[in-house]
C-alpha cells in the first residue's frame, strides 16, 4: 500500500473503533511492538494487520484499481463528448458556421466552470473533505464509492474525508481529476475542429439585429489577440466586416476564421486546464506526503499506552547493573513529624488524580506530588523530597504494566527520602504479583504493596488499622 493509502486504513479503523468499540487486537499490537519505532508508525502497523484480517485492506486496494479504470474510461468519454461537441458546433458543412454561437458552444459552459472553480477554491479553506474540488472531480468519486457496496468498503468514503479534510489535499486533487478530463474534453473538441475543418468546406458568418458590425470587429480582435501572438491566423477587419453580410467563403478569409476558431479553443480551453491540472497534481502530491495521523483523536490517543508504554518511552538511562538498588532510609533520623505525601509514577493519561481511593476522600494533610512521568519531573521530586523529607509516602502505580529496572530503582530512591513508603495499584492489575516481588528485591518488604484504596488511604493517613 502507499503511504496515503495506510494511513486511510488507520483513519478506517480508527473510525470503526470509535463507533462500535475496540477490536480484537493481541496480536496487531504484538506486530506493533515488535515493528518498533514511533507511535504513528506503529499505529500504521497495527491498522494494516487489523485492516487485513477484517477486509478493510482489500476494499482499499480494490478503491484504487476500480478509481484508476473508472477515470480511463471517463478520460476515454471526455474525449469522444469534445469531439461530438466540435461536430455539433461546426455542422455537416450545408449551413454557414456562426462564428459568435461557435465560440459559445465550444468555450462557453468551460468559461464558467473555470471561473467558479477559480472564485469558489480559495473560498473553501480547510476541512471540507471531498466535498471539495471540481464537479467532475466529486463526480467521478461517487460514481468509485457506488461501485462497491460491500459492508467493508461503507466506511472508506467518510475515512479518506476525515483524513484529507484537515488541509486541501482533498480540493487539489479532486482538482486534478476535474481539470484533467476537462483537458480531454476540450482535447477531443480540438481533434474534432480540426479533422473536420480538414474534410469539409465551412463557411463563417457572424449575424445581428441590433449590434454594430464594429462590436464584431472589435470582438474578433480582443478574441484573438493571444492566439494570433503564438502564430495562429487571425481575420482582420475588412474580413470579419464581409462576414457579416454573407457567409465568408473565399479561401484566405475560410482559413483565416479556421485559425482563429482553432486557436482560441487550444489558448483559452485546453492550456489553462492542462497547465492547471498540473498544478493541482503538484499540489497533491505535496499534501498527501504532509499527511499525518491526527494522534490527538480518541481512537489514536487510547492506543499510547499500548503501543508505546510509558517505560519505553522514558527509555533506558544507565546499564544494568548486578543487583537493584535499596533505600536506606536517610529521612529516618531527619523526620520528627513530618508530612504524608502522595505521588504517580507512569500512569495513563485517562487515569484521573489524584485517583479515588473509595467513598471518602484522601485524608486532610496529605501534600499531592503530581504525577512523574519524565526525567525531569522525577529529578524535582527527588529534589522536593530530600528537602521536605515526608513520614509516610505513598507511590501509585499501574499494575497492568511490567515493573522495570527504571521504576523500582525509582521507587527505592525516593524510598530513601522517607521514613515509610508504600505503593498502591488502584484496582490491582495482571502484573501485581511482579510488582510485589519486585517491592521485595529493593527492600521494602512483602507488605509494602497494596490493591486497596481503602488501606493505602487510612495508611497514609496514619489511622488505626491502616496496615497495608
Amino acid at each position: 500500500m502507499s503511504a496515503l493509502e495506510a494511513r486511510w486504513l488507520a483513519e478506517v479503523v480508527r473510525r470503526r473503533e470509535e463507533r462500535d468499540g475496540p477490536l480484537d487486537d493481541a496480536q496487531a499490537n504484538a506486530a506493533a511492538l515488535a515493528a518498533g519505532g514511533g507511535l504513528a508508525g506503529r499505529i500504521l502497523v497495527r491498522a494494516d494487520v487489523l485492516g487485513a484480517r477484517e477486509g478493510w485492506r482489500d476494499a482499499i486496494l480494490r478503491w484504487g484499481s476500480r478509481a484508476r479504470l473508472m477515470l480511463f474510461a471517463a478520460g476515454l468519454l471526455a474525449l469522444l463528448a469534445g469531439f461530438g461537441a466540435a461536430a455539433g458546433v461546426l455542422g455537416d458543412g450545408s449551413r454557414p458556421v456562426n462564428v459568435v454561437w461557435a465560440v459559445g458552444g465550444l468555450l462557453g459552459v468551460h468559461a464558467v466552470s473555470l471561473v467558479l472553480w477559480l472564485v469558489l477554491t480559495p473560498l473553501a479553506g480547510r476541512g471540507h473533505g471531498l466535498h471539495a474540488g471540481g464537479l467532475l472531480g466529486r463526480g467521478w468519486l461517487k460514481l468509485v464509492a457506488l461501485a462497491d457496496r460491500s459492508a467493508a468498503a461503507a466506511d472508506l468514503p467518510a475515512a479518506l474525508g476525515g483524513l484529507l479534510g484537515r488541509g486541501r489535499a482533498a480540493a487539489w486533487g479532486l482538482g486534478a481529476v476535474s481539470h484533467g478530463l476537462w483537458a480531454l474534453l476540450l482535447a477531443g473538441a480540438a481533434v474534432g475542429v480540426l479533422a473536420l475543418l480538414a474534410t469539409r468546406r465551412y463557411g463563417f458568418v457572424w449575424e445581428t439585429t441590433i449590434l454594430s458590425a464594429e462590436t464584431f470587429v472589435a470582438f474578433a480582435a480582443w478574441f484573438g489577440a493571444l492566439p494570433g501572438a503564438l502564430g495562429f491566423p487571425v481575420p482582420d477587419a475588412a474580413t470579419v466586416a464581409a462576414s457579416g453580410e454573407s457567409a465568408m467563403l473565399e479561401e484566405a478569409g475560410r482559413r483565416a476564421w479556421a485559425g482563429w476558431l482553432l486557436g482560441g479553443l487550444l489558448v483559452y480551453g485546453l492550456l489553462p486546464r492542462v497547465a492547471l491540472a498540473a498544478l493541482c497534481a503538484f499540489a497533491w502530491r505535496r499534501a498527501t506526503a504532509a499527511l499525518a495521523l491526527d494522534l490527538s483523536r480518541p481512537g489514536y490517543a487510547r492506543l499510547r499506552f499500548r503501543l508505546q508504554p510509558a517505560s519505553e518511552r522514558l527509555g533506558v538511562s544507565d546499564p544494568e547493573q548486578p543487583g537493584l538498588p535499596g533505600p536506606r532510609h536517610h529521612a529516618v533520623a531527619a523526620v520528627a513529624d513530618g508530612e504524608a505525601v502522595l505521588l504517580g509514577l507512569e500512569l495513563e493519561e485517562s487515569l484521573p488524580w489524584p485517583p479515588a481511593c473509595g467513598g471518602a476522600g484522601w485524608p486532610a494533610g496529605v501534600r499531592d506530588g503530581g504525577r512523574l512521568d519524565g526525567r525531569a519531573q522525577r529529578q524535582a521530586a527527588l529534589q522536593t523530597l530530600a528537602q521536605h523529607p515526608p513520614r509516610r509516602l505513598l507511590v501509585v502505580v499501574d499494575a497492568r504494566q511490567t515493573p522495570d529496572r527504571g521504576s523500582l530503582g525509582f521507587i527505592a530512591e525516593v524510598a530513601d527520602h522517607a521514613v515509610e513508603t508504600r505503593v498502591w495499584a488502584p484496582h490491582g492489575g495482571a502484573r501485581s504479583a511482579q510488582w510485589a516481588a519486585g517491592l521485595v528485591r529493593i527492600g521494602l518488604g512483602d507488605d509494602a504493596f497494596t490493591a486497596d484504596g481503602g488501606a493505602a488511604r487510612a495508611w497514609l493517613g496514619g489511622e488505626e488499622g491502616g496496615r497495608v
